[in-house]
């Protein structure tokens, strides 16, 4: 399977208001601060593993150039733009949100390696070029285990949680590009749950019934499937918007110990890839697509009905969704307002009421 659909583009009906219409106001009490950490301080930070790069994050990828010019600058004394932290509530380890790439070059050239070579500094003042820190004489090297690259370290107070990363994240690291939820969420929650529902993603009977044969780079189908979990384990508790009560569900499975996680995975997986194939066995591919394009409502309750009721497969299953298609009030419940509390009720119901034995 290709990583990216080429046409990418998808054909979806459009039955729920856009996230920016639906009201998702939190204010947060945000405890934030500047911090004058050494680079040498910087070094110790991350080997004691308190200062961590998170998965979500990019990987390293400056060139040796543009890494010695940081370097020299740190000797000539000139400013360096600072860096932003988020201190873990749990934990009190520091996430580099901002600032990895000059974080990471200090810290290379300290430990003497830039990938699989030695770290000489390159097109930099003759004094300094082709010089390992070692090399350095002394006054430099001091210079540079005292030289100060200013942190701003937030942390939030409240609530109670560390949500407020979502959306600081978000603002620091778009550079004019608006990241969609999902996208947030890779970045924000990254972590065995997530690769979780990128392995759910990857099922062929999945990729068949959504009618997207090619993986979506912008992860619109991983929210999909996000969406059917939150909502076949999590719908009594669904109030809207949809994005907050996914995040939610995100939220809580990272705080799941591993013990709890390792189980909630294996059972999801196998209810959902079990579902995928009975559904595709009984209606065949696309069968969500209510108007010739993909509907989320139909999909969701569908999902989490036959997740529910697996001795529902074959021919029974194929005419409880024939009946459900049919059904003027469970059509109505899954083309309009679709992501409202009430609605989204009945047409679980409805969906439940078919799809049962």
């Amino acid at each position: 399977m290709e990583e990216n659909d080429t046409a990418d583009q998808w054909e979806v009906e459009q039955t729920e208001a856009p996230e920016s219409e639906e009201q998702d106001v939190i204010t947060y009490r945000i405890s934030y601060y500047p911090a004058d950490f050494t680079l040498k301080g910087y070094l110790d930070k991350h080997q004691s593993g308190q200062l961590v790069i998170p998965p979500f994050q990019r990987s390293y990828v400056w060139d040796q150039v543009k890494a010695s010019k940081l370097i020299e600058s740190f000797l000539l004394g000139l400013p360096v733009p600072g860096i932003f932290l988020y201190k873990e509530r749990q934990t009190n380890k520091l996430q580099v949100i901002d600032g990895q790439q000059r974080i990471l070059s200090a810290i290379r050239f300290f430990k003497n390696e830039f990938d699989e070579r030695i770290f000489r500094l390159k097109n930099v003042n003759p004094r300094w070029d082709g010089k390992t820190y070692g090399e350095l004489d002394e006054a430099d090297q001091f210079q540079l285990n005292d030289t100060v690259l200013r942190a701003t370290v937030v942390q939030q107070l409240d609530p109670q949680d560390d949500s407020s990363i979502y959306h600081i994240f978000e603002r620091l690291n778009t550079g004019g590009i608006n990241l969609n939820p999902m996208e947030i969420r890779k970045c924000v929650y990254f972590g065995k749950f997530f690769s979780h529902l990128e392995e759910l993603n990857l099922i062929e009977p999945w990729r068949r019934l959504i009618g997207k044969p090619n993986i979506d780079r912008r992860l619109r189908d991983v929210e999909l499937v996000l969406r059917v979990l939150a909502l076949t384990y999590s719908s009594v508790k669904y109030e809207k918007p949809m994005k907050r009560f996914l995040n939610k569900f995100m939220l809580a499975h990272r705080r799941m110990d591993d013990v709890a996680l390792d189980g909630a995975i294996q059972r999801q997986h196998k209810s959902f890839q079990e579902a995928c194939e009975r559904i595709l066995d009984a209606v065949g591919e696309k069968p969500f697509h209510l108007r010739g394009r993909l509907n989320f409502a139909v999909l969701d309750s569908v999902m989490a009905a036959a997740i529910a009721c697996p001795e529902l497969a074959g021919k029974g299953l194929h005419d409880a969704f024939e009946g459900l298609k049919n059904d003027n009030y469970f059509v109505d419940k899954a083309t309009r307002n679709t992501s409202d509390e009430a609605t989204l009720e009945d047409r679980f119901n409805k969906a439940f009421e078919y799809i049962s034995v």
